[in-house]
């Protein structure tokens, strides 16, 4: 989190940009239809979405004070599309507000503030970050964006990378608000740099001072002068990132864990449950999950199949690589049976205790080390949802049924929680609700339940802080966890950092009676209704659960629960 920036003298004039930017908005406001030779107003063509309009808006808390988020229509410009914000107090302030929650705290990313606003393609399955300049920093405007000092908000410009030509829009995750699934892609003028409301308020001030000079020439009217607004600097864009987003799922109570991407899926077979203790036959409980690999392996183009299997360092290394090279054999042989005449090749590779993922000092830590991996980098030609069938596991103390908010209560707090979920190009997309359920106010307490502090991945991995990453879906023998993608690597981190397709931020400050909305994306899955899970039941006292959850179809509008029904 960067520190605050210091307050910056306000100037008075206004400027010839403001005047355009007057002009602009009078020039949007439109009128009646000219009339025709009959005397009757000639039916006109919807132009669609305009770059100054407004196509959707989300109320969130910042610094104990609801705002509320107008949402501009992405505008095309040359390589990039632009994103306009409006960020506007919707109660008194008191002081400065300064909104945090849009940062990421990131061990490897360049840059922060504020690139947890993002742009989602969930048709390709693509998240777009803020563009950057040469020293790596977000390209944002104003600078001082992330400031509000008075009732009017302020105006945030980002620019992104341009999706292909003929995708019309995309998705849109700000922090607090639920996904904004569908924002228009259109051509046209850059919305003005100035929030309306500012040039509106400058051309009254004007006006005024015009009039004043008219009646007393003599005198010199006081103005009020306004800083001119900085406008968004695309040349200074180097590098506008996109990430292929991928899936992962744990199945058969965490025998099995599927990681996908667009390009590439890897699955990881827990070896105590496909082998007996020292042996290399498979068990016949062995048998469901094999087929499931075979499944993955079926959805796609033809190609190597890696069989690698891993043991723990129970014993010496030449015996461990032999059981390991066994165990691969021994699963390679059964996927190729149920794979045959797919064109699959299988490539096995036994390397022992060469390659831990979790420490070989605890009996926990061996188990997950035992393990067969079987990865195929190739295209998706089909695609089949997770297993949706088994039954759920036992869970702790706060279990409620979503539409009913569910009261928890922790050593700082009481909250009342709740959710939706909807469907986007087949992703299972949950908006869950945090109301704070009580009084207090001023206190800057964060909900602690849905903060996490490590990857789901296996090895050398690291996550922001503070994301929402406690948060998954079960569904039957299903657990998934919210889509994902790696931002980079670096020597402490060989296997990257990733950043969740959810709120990077879950340390937002919520008051009493504010609510605040956390969205997660998942994997497709084909359901009517999902159980929403924060944590697992047992590391913490305030871990919950919402059972039947609805899903509603893609394209239909769910309405955001209230949590004070």
């Amino acid at each position: 989190m960067r520190a605050a920036r210091p307050s910056r003298p306000v100037r008075c004039a206004l400027t010839t940009g403001l005047c355009a930017a007057v002009a602009l908005l009078a020039a949007c406001t439109g009128g009646d239809p000219s009339p025709g030779p009959d005397g009757t107003p000639t039916p006109t063509v919807d132009p669609g979405p305009q770059p100054e309009g407004v196509v959707a808006t989300a109320v969130i808390p910042e610094g104990g004070v609801d705002h509320e988020v107008r949402v501009h229509p992405l505008v095309r410009a040359g390589e990039h599309v632009v994103l306009t914000l409006d960020i506007v107090p919707v109660e008194e302030m008191e002081e400065t507000i300064h909104i945090l929650g849009f940062g990421v705290t990131s061990f490897i990313a360049d840059g922060s503030d504020p690139v947890n606003v993002r742009l989602f393609d969930l048709a390709g399955d693509v998240v777009h970050h803020v563009g950057a300049d040469a020293e790596g920093e977000p390209v944002v405007a104003p600078d001082d964006w992330d400031r509000i000092t008075g009732e009017r908000g302020t105006r945030l410009q980002m620019p992104f990378a341009a999706p292909a030509a003929d995708v019309e829009s995309l998705a849109l995750l700000v922090p607090g608000a639920p996904l904004f699934a569908d924002v228009p892609i259109v051509d046209g003028d850059l919305p003005a740099a100035a929030h309306p409301d500012d040039v509106a308020a400058l051309a009254t001030a004007a006006a005024s001072a015009a009039a004043a000079a008219s009646a007393s020439p003599s005198a010199t009217p006081e103005v009020e002068e306004v800083e001119p607004p900085e406008e968004l600097d695309l040349d200074a864009v180097v590098t506008a990132p996109t990430f292929p987003l991928e899936s992962t799922s744990a199945e058969l109570a965490g025998a099995v864990r599927t990681i996908e991407s667009t390009e590439k899926v890897e699955v990881t077979l827990g070896s105590d449950v496909l082998f007996a203790f020292d042996s290399a036959d498979l068990t016949p409980a062995a048998a469901e999950a094999v087929a499931l690999v075979a499944q993955r392996l079926a959805e796609r183009e033809a190609g190597t199949v890696e069989v690698v299997g891993h043991t723990d360092d129970q014993a010496d290394d030449a015996y461990n690589r032999d059981l390991s090279a066994r165990r691969a054999q021994a699963v390679a042989d059964a996927l190729a049976a149920q794979v045959d005449g797919s064109g699959h090749r299988m490539k096995v590779e036994g390397r022992g205790e060469a390659e831990p993922i979790a420490d070989n000092g605890t009996e926990e830590g061996k188990a997950v080390n035992r393990r067969v991996t079987v990865s195929l980098t190739s295209t998706v030609i089909t695609r089949t949802d997770v297993t949706t069938t088994g039954e759920l596991p036992p869970f702790g103390a706060y279990v409620g049924t979503a539409g009913t908010p569910l009261r928890v209560e922790n050593f700082a707090r009481a909250w009342d929680v709740d959710a939706t979920a909807r469907r986007v190009h087949g992703h299972v997309v949950v908006d869950l609700t945090v109301h704070g359920a009580d009084d207090e106010d001023g206190l800057g307490w964060a909900v602690s339940f849905l903060r996490g502090f490590s990857s789901h991945r296996p090895g050398e991995t690291v996550t922001p802080h503070d994301l929402t990453a406690r948060g998954t879906v079960l569904q039957g023998a299903s657990r998934l966890f919210p889509l994902d993608y790696r931002v980079g690597v670096n020597e402490t981190w060989p296997d990257g950092e990733w950043f969740t397709a959810s709120d990077l931020d879950a340390g937002a400050w919520i008051d009493g009676g504010q609510t605040r909305t956390y969205t997660f994306v998942y994997p497709r899955l084909d359901v009517e209704s999902v159980v929403f899970q924060a944590g697992t039941g047992v590391a913490f006292d305030d871990d919950f659960r919402l059972l039947d959850v609805p899903v509603a179809a893609d394209g239909a509008a769910t309405p955001t629960p209230d949590p004070t029904d």
